[in-house]
């Protein structure tokens, strides 16, 4: 979802560096560059366009360099990554595959739907799926955004929670015309798309039960756990993520330092987001974290899936701790979380 704040040019992946050079080159130059471009390469700059924010000519220098001598010259459009996907986008691109990538990014920008159900009360969306069938259900929550969908989910009846659950995490995708009609009669009860509709199934699902109550969420899992106990395991692990473990605080991350394999955290954290790493190096002594960062900048570059491996298995050292009574994981949700 895009922010309103201007990140660093070391923050942007490298599709999102791409994609800030793409919105900034003149319209005929642009076109003849997307032209070049695979659909699914062209997907992949739109999605990274929807996830910029505003941007300012601080980040385009960073990104762009010695590129854009004459950025004084440039015109710097008014507008964020969503707003130029969806109304400069797709005149950049011939007429033969306009429809097709601008069905797609559709679903991968600002969920507008989202917003609209963000602005209703929680209670009021939840009655308005009582009458629904279960699937119904589970559409439209993994619709709404895991915010939004926690604080529903919560309004459910308890006896009704676990079926949604699982219904949520069986959804990986789903016929888009379902899509439609179940954002326009929830629309019409408190307003289109072509091929099928990303719903991140267990992923998305795990999401929303991480952002509510610990005790809420601990209790609908048993539930879950007694019908379908690989999905509830699945689920439970999943609600974690790496981005998670800055919530600790001071004394627990401490600890997960004390626990963690040296390889796996110099891997974890070289893959890290500077403000992530930040906060594991401001846990240590300035020597230990002096002798870390050399470390990383020695290690060369590494596998992302090297990475991501050992980030899981950080996240997993975090559980146990967690399991163990030793920190306390903080996966999101709060006490108030849902109302």
């Amino acid at each position: 979802m895009a922010t309103n704040r201007t990140p660093s040019p070391s923050e942007l992946t490298p599709m999102q560096k791409a994609a800030v050079f793409v919105m900034y080159l003149e319209r005929e130059a642009a076109r003849a560059l997307l032209r070049r471009l695979t659909d699914d390469e062209v997907k992949l700059v739109g999605a990274a366009i929807n996830s910029l924010g505003e941007i300012d000519e601080g980040l385009i220098e960073g990104v762009v360099g010695d590129f854009i001598d004459e950025l004084s010259a440039v015109s710097i459009l008014p507008s964020t990554g969503p707003d130029f996907a969806r109304n400069v986008l797709p005149e950049l691109v011939d007429d033969e595959r306009r429809h097709r990538i601008t069905t797609a990014l559709k679903r991968q920008g600002t969920n507008e739907f989202e917003l609209f159900i963000g602005a209703r009360p929680p209670h009021s969306v939840a009655s308005a799926l009582r009458d629904e069938h279960p699937q119904i259900r589970a559409v439209a929550l993994l619709r709404m955004g895991t915010e939004n969908a926690a604080k529903v989910l919560a309004c459910f009846p308890e006896e009704e929670r676990a079926d949604v659950t699982i219904r949520m995490a069986r959804a990986e995708r789903v016929d888009a015309e379902m899509v439609d009609d179940v954002e326009a009669a929830l629309r019409n009860a408190l307003g289109p798309l072509a091929g099928p509709a990303e719903m991140g199934g267990v992923e998305n699902t795990a999401r929303i039960l991480g952002r509510m109550p610990r005790d809420a969420n601990i209790a609908l899992l048993d539930q879950v756990r007694t019908s379908q106990e690989d999905l509830a395991e699945d689920l439970q692990r999943r609600m974690v993520v790496f981005e998670d473990l800055g919530n600790l605080d001071s004394r627990a991350i401490q600890a997960l330092l004390r626990a963690v394999d040296r390889p796996d955290l110099l891997l974890g954290l070289k893959g890290a987001s500077q403000a992530l790493r930040e906060t594991f190096l401001s846990n240590l002594s300035t020597r230990a974290a002096a002798d870390l960062v050399e470390e990383m900048e020695l290690a060369g570059r590494s596998r992302r899936s090297q990475v991501r491996a050992a980030q899981d298995r950080m996240v997993a050292v975090a559980r146990k701790l967690a399991d163990d009574g030793v920190i306390e994981l903080d996966v999101g949700g709060t006490d108030d979380a849902v109302g």
